[in-house]
């Protein structure tokens, strides 16, 4: 159901020598109503999966209730971010997934959800 207009993953050289792993996007949310995602949504969390298969979890994912609804869509400002030591710039792509609970009702057969997509890794360090 969920899904991000952009994602390009940032890579950045920080003072200790670490890396940091940044994503700006917005998220898509298809409705034909508008309402507060905060409100409904239970969860989210997301990790980054590398060739070799090394995951870095993305630590800190943040999204805006503010949104604007257009086209059937809601649309969040979004980011996502983590930091490592891994030398990840050898890398040119990874694969993002993004798992998320959205619940309407609160019933339990109401199952989290995910959704995959390779990213391109951009070096700006």
């Amino acid at each position: 159901m969920l899904r991000l207009a952009d994602s390009s993953i940032k890579i950045y050289r920080k003072k200790d020598s670490k890396l940091s792993l940044r994503l700006r996007s917005y998220l898509m949310v298809p409705t034909n109503v508008s309402f507060s995602l905060s409100a409904y949504l239970r969860s989210i969390s997301g990790h980054l999966e590398f060739p070799d298969g090394k995951i870095i979890e993305l630590d800190n994912i943040s999204y805006t209730d503010d949104c604007w609804y257009e086209f059937e869509y809601m649309i969040h400002d979004f980011s996502a971010s983590a930091v490592t030591e891994l030398q990840v710039q050898k890398y040119k792509a990874a694969k993002l997934t993004i798992n998320y609970h959205l619940s309407f009702t609160g019933h339990p057969t109401e199952e989290p959800d995910s959704f995959c997509l390779v990213v391109p890794l951009v070096d700006r360090t």
